[in-house]
């Protein structure tokens, strides 16, 4: 058989090297088999390239394995949780893919339009100086530059104004010594496909929610009575001639209701008037209680609502101000100024307990979160951990199942850093492998395990700028944050 040529390949002519040792004949016979003996070549005094002698396959390592075609599904099997699909992800930059070395590329929609997902929405988790809020300031801001629109109805630390105005956004700051008001109860924006009739019918079912909530709310989550429902829709009917309706308005119409009504509907009025004077004349007058004076802007690459103001109020008060600056943003992006928007929900955990506080808060977002795709929007949670959700009620529960069901809507789940204790629940709850618990086990800062509808998978590192280092971090005095 005819010997294959081989890399680095001495001629069988050449002679020995000078290194004072015999060698065997350079051109040793056809039919004997030459073999190397090893005790007249000590390892510890062969050059690097090895001895100059025929058929030593002299020269440096050069491994060249032989070409195998097949399909992703197949090498996919072959290397699990190493080999990607083939399919390219178009969006923003993010960073790296740490398990393909391939730059990463994100985007909802077109995730959504590629089928990649069934929904716009994103769970982003970690604990505080994971990178977790540096990916949704960087990614954000990038989308924002795509032109998707952003909005943040709640900055609880004040750490999106230099975001909002680093691409070129809008921010207002509420709570106490600001002068913007949010009116919790105003109309939005008109959606020219309703007729008259129709609007003011959505209109008159978005206030009497949103007063409903607020009453639970101050209740500490008790329900109406169906009398003080009753006597809340004489009020609200009542009022519906006029242009701008605030909370005060309604408080003023429960304490003097109109004299035909009965006597247990104008007592009933009464009790409710008594829930809402805290808002009107208590600790949580000046915030919410009279007509909005800022207006959302819709066509701002970024709005950002600030409530870091409110750090030091009542937890009622905090309460109200997500509920009011998300409405707003809500009521706002409807109608003509529909289009896609990202929604950054900050502490996310602490939002969705207030939602129960105030009663059926959670079963209206999770209804909101269902219809979310059609009306274009992309709902981003910040966690610190999955077990943030336990706190919302019993395992087993219908709030706890409309909690974890939230987190399963989002088909697009960010992992950061976990703590060893956390690994087991995120596990049960993400559906975590072998594999991805250990990688989430050892994912650096700034590193996230992205789960990527049902079948994608990619470990991702968040590139960043110098500047926008500079742009995304908190102050000083605050420190660094996640």
């Amino acid at each position: 058989m005819k010997q294959s040529a081989v890399i680095g390949r001495i001629p069988a002519n050449e002679k020995p090297g000078a290194n004072g040792r015999h060698r065997q004949s350079a051109s040793p016979d056809k039919n004997s088999t030459w073999k190397l003996q090893s005790a007249e070549l000590p390892a510890s005094k062969m050059p690097a390239w090895g001895w100059k002698q025929p058929h030593n396959l002299r020269g440096p390592l050069r491994a060249t394995p032989p070409a195998h075609r097949c399909s992703s599904k197949v090498l996919g099997g072959a290397y699990p949780f190493l080999a990607e699909t083939g399919d390219i992800l178009t969006g923003a930059y993010i960073g790296e893919n740490l398990l393909s070395r391939a730059p990463f590329c994100f985007d909802p929609w077109d995730a959504y339009s590629a089928e990649a997902v069934r929904s716009h929405s994103v769970a982003i988790l970690g604990v505080k100086g994971t990178g977790k809020s540096m990916l949704a300031k960087s990614w954000s801001s990038r989308l924002a530059r795509l032109g998707r629109k952003i909005a943040v109805p709640h900055d609880p630390n004040g750490e999106w104004l230099r975001v909002a105005a680093y691409v070129g956004g809008k921010s207002i700051s509420v709570g106490p010594g600001k002068a913007a008001r949010i009116n919790l109860l105003d109309e939005g924006a008109r959606d020219p496909s309703f007729s008259d009739e129709d609007w003011n019918l959505n209109v008159l079912q978005y206030r009497r929610a949103t007063v409903k909530t607020i009453i639970r709310r101050l209740r500490e989550g008790g329900n109406l009575e169906p009398v003080e429902h009753t006597a809340l829709d004489v009020a609200l009917d009542a009022l519906r001639g006029q242009s701008t309706v605030t909370i005060t308005h309604v408080y003023d119409r429960l304490v003097d209701p109109e004299q035909s009504q009965p006597l247990e509907v104008v007592e009933a009025g009464h009790r409710l008037a008594h829930s809402l004077r805290r808002m009107v004349s208590g600790d949580l007058t000046g915030f919410f209680d009279g007509p909005s004076t800022v207006r959302f802007d819709a066509d701002a690459p970024m709005m950002v609502v600030d409530t870091s103001a409110l750090k030091g109020a009542s937890p009622e008060a905090q309460a109200l101000a997500r509920l009011a600056t998300a409405n707003w943003i809500r009521r706002s992006s409807l109608g003509a100024n529909r289009q896609a928007r990202v929604i950054i929900h900050e502490e996310a955990a602490v939002e969705l307990l207030n939602d129960v506080s105030g009663g059926d808060g959670l079963a209206d977002r999770v209804e909101d979160e269902k219809i979310a795709r059609h009306l274009g929007t992309s709902n981003w949670y910040l966690l610190h951990r999955v077990a943030d959700l336990d706190a919302l009620g019993d395992r087993n529960s219908a709030l706890h199942s409309r909690a974890l069901g939230l987190l399963a809507d989002c088909e697009t789940r960010i992992s950061y850093a976990q703590h060893s204790g956390e690994i087991a629940r995120s596990r049960e709850i993400l559906g975590w492998n072998d594999t991805q618990a250990d990688l989430v086990r050892k994912l650096h800062k700034g590193e996230g395990l992205w789960q990527i509808g049902q079948d994608r998978v990619a470990k991702v590192r968040n590139i960043c700028t110098d500047y926008e280092l500079g742009i995304f971090r908190t102050d000083a005095m605050g420190g660094e944050r996640a």
